[in-house]
This record gives structure tokens, C-alpha cells and sequence, in this order.
């Protein structure tokens, strides 16, 4: 599922590019997807050094903001496997608990965060209650 900012409106959640739901706060715009047993899905970018994109490097996005990475490990005996993170410096997000992991294919790495993000974010009084929620 995806959440957009639906400006004036709140929040929207999105299943296969279709409004299934309005709100009028993120948190319960993502307590909608995890009550489903659902996981956000995040966007794709990639990580930048030097004006090139990493090899084997990704980062997730959230409402135009990076909220986690996923690294493919080249070589030595952790080849082949992905390591994620949630990681940010946004004020929005960055109160997370570091959570992070290793999985044999990128596919796995990228379920594992999304659906470890989603859980934050319906789990986060602090958030909530910093936002009126």
C-alpha cells in the first residue's frame, strides 16, 4: 500500500494505484495499512557518490524524505546478502529505534524494511501525540 499527502484533504492510502482510504493524520492513515497486516511501499531512489549511483546501494523514501537504506554486500563472506536500515535526520522520523537486518536476496531486505517502518509509524505515541493525533 501507498499513503500520499492529499494536500488540504490529509492522507490518502493507495492499493494497486486506487484510494482505499482517506484521513485526516498520517497515523491513522498508517494504521489503516497495518491493521491490514500491510506494509507501506516505500520509493526507490539511489545513492549518489561522486555524481555516480552505487553499485548495489538503494535508499526508501517516504513523503519525499529518506528513511532507510539497502546495501548489497559484493564481497567476502557476506556476499550476496542485503543489509537494511531504517536510518534519517528528519524530525518526522528519526526518533526510530535503528532498526536494521541482513537477508539472502534484495526482495526479502526490501519487504523486512517496509514492513518494519510501517510498524514504527503505528506504534509511535510520541509521533502522534506531537502531531495532535
Amino acid at each position: 500500500m501507498k499513503v500520499r499527502d492529499s494536500a488540504a484533504d490529509g492522507y490518502e492510502v493507495l492499493q494497486d494505484d486506487e484510494v482505499v482510504g482517506s484521513f485526516a493524520s498520517i497515523v491513522e492513515a498508517i494504521r489503516y495499512v497495518g491493521d491490514r497486516d500491510a506494509r507501506l511501499s516505500l520509493d526507490w531512489g539511489r545513492i549518489i557518490v561522486g555524481g555516480d549511483a552505487a553499485p548495489f546501494d538503494y535508499e526508501r523514501s517516504f513523503l519525499g524524505t529518506c528513511v532507510g537504506r539497502i546495501l548489497g554486500e559484493p564481497h567476502g563472506p557476506s556476499k550476496g546478502y542485503w543489509f537494511w536500515t531504517i536510518s534519517t535526520n528528519h524530525r518526522r522520523w528519526r526518533v526510530h529505534c535503528g532498526q536494521r537486518g541482513r537477508n539472502a536476496d534484495k526482495d526479502a531486505a526490501v519487504a523486512e524494511l517496509e514492513r518494519q517502518f510501517t510498524e514504527y509509524l503505528a506504534e509511535t505515541p510520541p509521533y502522534a501525540q506531537a502531531n495532535g493525533v
